[in-house]
């Protein structure tokens, strides 16, 4: 990474920062460039440089923080640990992700499924044993029902721990694959 590149990401970590510690104590529709700028101290026309609102730097934050370290790499062997660590990151961060799903929770899931998209189809031909057209769908529909069972338990309290959450997907991919399995073997 240039110096350039780390300077400019330091700049972005820092505004992301402030804007998680603003949304801590106030929404985010009420949460102003002046605001960010002024928590962490930095002139609008930086702020401006690097995104071009609020929303373009939440996406980002969320990016870096979920998605990045979710998809990078996974595998069928690691694919549980990634999802204990993408929820042990939501949980830590509990009240910023709640109020981050109120946002933009559809354009939120979106995003973050067009980004797993060839990891699912990685781990869709693992589960399936299938390298055929089926596997698009069956890729979609892992993202898509992954997604929405995280983003429910985010909305309604983060009840369970993230390792209850992760035992309870392991079951729902577990049953998804035998499923599978018994199709193809018809």
């Amino acid at each position: 990474m240039s110096k350039e590149s780390s300077c400019s990401f330091k700049t972005k970590m820092k505004m992301a920062g402030a804007l998680r510690n603003l949304m801590m104590t106030m929404p985010f529709e009420k949460i102003t460039v002046s605001d960010i700028t002024e928590e962490c101290n930095i002139h609008r026309q930086t702020f401006y440089y690097h995104f071009q609102d609020r929303y373009e730097l939440l996406d980002w934050f969320v990016g870096k923080e979920l998605v990045e370290p979710f998809v990078n790499g996974i595998n069928n062997e690691n694919f549980f640990r990634r999802i204990t660590e993408l929820l042990n990151t939501m949980y830590e961060n509990k009240r910023f992700y709640q109020s981050a799903l109120k946002i933009n929770g559809a354009e939120l899931q979106d995003y973050i499924t067009r980004r797993t998209k060839n990891e699912f189809l990685s781990i869709a031909s693992i589960i399936t044993g299938n390298e055929g057209e089926s596997r698009y769908i069956i890729s979609e529909f892992l993202g898509f029902g992954l997604l929405g069972v995280i983003f429910n338990w985010a909305r309604e309290g983060m009840k369970k721990t993230p390792e209850e959450m992760t035992a309870d997907i392991a079951v729902l991919t577990g049953a998804f694959k035998e499923f599978s399995l018994k199709k193809s073997n018809k």
